[in-house]
This record gives C-alpha cells, structure tokens and sequence, in this order.
C-alpha cells in the first residue's frame, strides 16, 4: 500500500484576486474537487510544500477539514514563474474502493555503458495506469542492463507485472531504444533546416493575405 500524507487546512471563502491577502499570512489558496461539490480550502504553506515534495502527484493526501477528512491526490501545482512559490493547489477526491487512471514515471535501472556511437533513448518516460488509489505506485522501475546494441528496445509489455496494477498503453509502444549518434544528428540537422525555411513560408503567406 502506498504511504498516506496528511494535511490540515481550513475552508476558504477568500476567492478571485483577494486571494492575495491569504499568501501574504503565507497560506496558500487551493480546492477540492470530485465526488460532490468542489470545496475551497487553504493550507499552511510550509505544510503544504513539505507534503507535495514528498507526495507527488502519486501517494494519497488525507486533507483535513473541520475534523472531516478527504482522501486526495494531488492533481495540480500552480507556481510562480520567475520566484517558483505555490501560487495553488487542486486536490482530487477519490474514493479509495473505486479504481482510477493515472500517470506514473518510467525509470530506467542498470543502464549500461554504450560504444562512443551510440545513445540510449527514451521517449516514453511515464505510462498510464488502472488501480485502486492505494495501489499507485511511486514509480515503475524496468531493467534496462539489455540495451547493449543498435536496435535493442524495450516496450510496455517489458514493464514488471505489478500486482493490481494494469497499464492501459499499447504492449508495442517503445519505452526506450538504443540509437546511432550519427543518424540522431543527421535528423536534428534536417528538422533545424525545415523550422529555418518555414517563417519564409509564412511571411510569403502573410503578404499575399495583405495583396488582397
């Protein structure tokens, strides 16, 4: 079962710009949703910063309320963009019987050291998961020791079977890939040369627009 957190908070009737006065007490404005009305709340912002570092978006939060407690996950952090400060919090309520979709990390374990002309890539670094709320795992860990030669890949389907847990991804789908440095290059020259030409393209587009 995956660690639970708990946050205290209080409701929030403060909404719109006059949230302002909330940050500067150093509180932090933020909403419960699902499962029946939506539910503005504040939190502590030392309380709240310390659990989302280690809750992420995949352990479950147990907000407390009043004395009522709701079982949530973090589902979105808004920051500052230029100071990084929580800015606003929203919290999913679940319900811990009923199963959900989510997104858990991919982490590739046992990388091995490649030839000087080759790389090892990974497009796919997260997957799409079916489970109870209790049973999101904090990461997927998959060995990657294989990856030694060109071509060599893993997909969905290498991905350890987690009891109560099923990926919802195509098995097809390549999670990572060994490839040529060479042939890498080659492709990131020539899309550098189609992302140049195209304003050309646009600015000629734009003009015969203005002609009529």
């Amino acid at each position: 079962m995956a660690e639970t957190y708990t946050l205290s908070a209080e409701p929030r009737t403060i909404i719109g710009k006059k949230v302002k006065r909330l940050r500067r007490a150093d509180r932090v404005p933020a909403i419960i949703y699902g499962l029946g009305e939506a539910l503005p709340i504040s939190c502590p912002r030392r309380a709240l910063e310390a659990v989302l570092q280690k809750a992420g978006s995949t352990h479950l939060v147990r907000v407390v309320v009043n004395g009522q407690t709701y079982e949530t996950l973090v589902r979105e952090v808004q920051r500052d963009v230029i100071r990084r400060d929580i800015l606003h919090v929203d919290f999913l309520r679940v319900d811990l019987t009923k199963k959900l979709r989510t997104e858990v990390a991919i982490v590739l374990t046992r990388v091995p050291k490649l030839a000087a002309d080759l790389m090892l890539a990974q497009p796919v670094i997260s997957v799409e998961v079916e489970c109870l709320p209790t049973n999101i795992p904090d990461r997927i860990e998959v060995d990657a020791s294989r990856l030694t030669a060109l071509g060599a890949k893993l997909t969905v389907a290498d991905l350890p079977v987690l009891e109560g847990v099923q990926y919802l991804a195509d098995p097809h789908e390549v999670i990572a890939r060994v490839e040529s440095l060479t042939s890498v290059a080659a492709e990131e020259t020539a899309e550098e040369g189609a992302a140049a030409a195209e304003p050309e393209v646009i600015e000629r587009g734009k003009k015969q627009e203005e002609e009529f």
